[in-house]
């Protein structure tokens, strides 16, 4: 009762207190960047990265230019643990992209992989090719797909329908977006609803 009647005081004395503002999001949330209709599909990739070697990889559309979907960036030393048990310098990894059918979406797996703040993988989305922005006017939440394109973030879940916006997520120029890879799992090109 005494510590409920000080939180009380306390938080009725500091009107000028701002509260942290909710930064995860359930998936229904959010709107996914789809892909137009008829977009060649994005296959997915398989790859080896070591923690003594810098790593860029590509995952492409099966058009006839190879046109980039995503572009990951593995630096030395960035993974760090998988399923908990720490990886030494000289490990290797398998890793795989696999893209989502019909959206900007993808999956990094193993599942477990944590990577290190220090060498944090980073991320390129490329959308100028085939996204369909319209999805966001279409939903009533974007008056223009301007506004649309402008408030896209990469959102990693990171736990069963709980969506999180990934480190340093941010435009990279016209057409692409980009983000820090804190760990495997679940990503999406999105905007909250």
């Amino acid at each position: 009762m005494a510590a409920s009647l000080a939180f009380t005081l306390f938080f009725s004395s500091c009107s000028d207190l701002t509260l942290p503002v909710e930064t995860s999001k359930s998936e229904a949330d959010l709107i996914v960047l789809s892909l137009r209709a008829g977009a060649p599909r994005v296959t997915p990739r398989s790859f080896w990265i070591s923690n003594t070697r810098r790593t860029i990889e590509r995952v492409e559309h099966s058009d006839n230019f190879n046109t980039t979907f995503l572009e990951i960036e593995f630096p030395s030393g960035s993974i760090e643990s998988l399923n908990g048990v720490p990886l030494a310098i000289g490990d290797s990894l398998m890793i795989t992209i696999s893209p989502q059918s019909g959206e900007y979406g993808f999956t990094v797996s193993p599942p477990g992989i944590i990577f290190s703040s220090n060498s944090t993988p980073s991320v390129t989305v490329f959308f100028g090719a085939y996204g369909d922005a319209s999805v966001g006017t279409s939903s009533g939440s974007y008056a223009n797909t301007t506004d649309f394109l402008e408030a896209l973030d990469i959102w990693r879940e990171q736990s069963v329908d709980l969506w999180i916006i990934e480190r340093n997520s941010a435009s990279a120029g016209t057409d692409a977006w980009e983000a820090r890879v804190e760990a495997s799992g679940r990503f999406l090109l999105a905007a909250p609803r």
